[in-house]
């Protein structure tokens, strides 16, 4: 039995390597490494979890709708010092933005990504309290709203939103609505690299180097002061999700 946990054990340790976070707008995970606490900012990570096909099967446990890294013993769904005081940036109901994400090197396992907005404050304000730990049934609550409040891909006029090549149509993977990297065997547009074919090193990872994945959203049309603009990547070859958030404001 004990032989058994420890082989699980170090199966999940080859799993903990680099992945990807949220960058632009600048979100929790990113201004925990600028500021020097997180020494992995790829590494929150949510797993091992059913990621593919079905998209939103996972329950989303400790790691909420912001991330948990293990790594550090950083839960990014409490605000910080150095993260979740205040918006990082303000948009416009309706606004069409830049947004940007940092895949590692050695850990594009390729997928599928969304960005999301729950509409219900009360929920979110859960995340925004320093003085408050969120529950495990706070977030799943926030997680589920912020399920509901995926920032479509084709809300955006002009904008290619394919199907992944590792998705067949009939599975629950198969939608547009999310974001998509390339397939996982895709030549030198491969993964979720080929998306922006960017040079290795266009953005900070401590594992590999970092490659930037660069799309746009339409901000719904809604208002607040202070809310939470939340990532979430899942990985096609590992059963892992990736998830961090920035916090914003939408303002007339």
């Amino acid at each position: 039995m004990k032989s058994i946990a420890l082989l699980a054990a170090s199966s999940l340790v080859g799993l903990a390597k680099g992945h990807g976070y949220l960058t632009i707008p600048a979100s929790r995970t990113r201004l925990g490494a600028e500021s020097g606490i997180d020494t992995c900012p790829e590494c929150a990570i949510l797993e091992p979890v059913t990621a593919w096909p079905d998209l939103d099967a996972a329950l989303i446990g400790r790691s909420g709708p912001c991330g948990y890294n293990a790594r550090v013993s950083v839960d990014y769904n409490k605000p910080a010092d150095k993260w979740g005081r205040a918006p990082v940036a303000t948009y416009r109901p309706g606004q069409v933005v830049d947004v940007q994400w940092c895949v590692d090197h050695n850990g594009d396992h390729g997928g599928m990504f969304a960005y999301r907005i729950c509409q219900d404050q009360e929920l979110v304000n859960r995340l925004l309290d320093p003085n408050y730990l969120p529950t495990l049934a706070d977030k799943q609550a926030a997680e589920d709203c912020f399920e509901e409040g995926i920032l479509s891909c084709v809300d955006v006029n002009g904008q290619q939103c394919g199907f992944n090549p590792d998705c067949s149509p009939g599975q629950a993977c198969w939608r547009n609505d999310w974001f998509t990297c390339n397939g996982f065997d895709n030549g030198d547009r491969t993964r979720c690299q080929g998306v922006d074919r960017s040079p290795l090193g266009a953005c900070f990872t401590t594992t590999a180097g970092g490659y930037t994945i660069t799309k746009k959203i339409k901000i719904p049309n809604y208002v607040s002061n202070h809310t939470l603009l939340s990532f979430k990547w899942n990985s096609f070859q590992t059963p892992q999700v990736y998830i961090s958030c920035a916090d914003i404001a939408i303002a007339n």
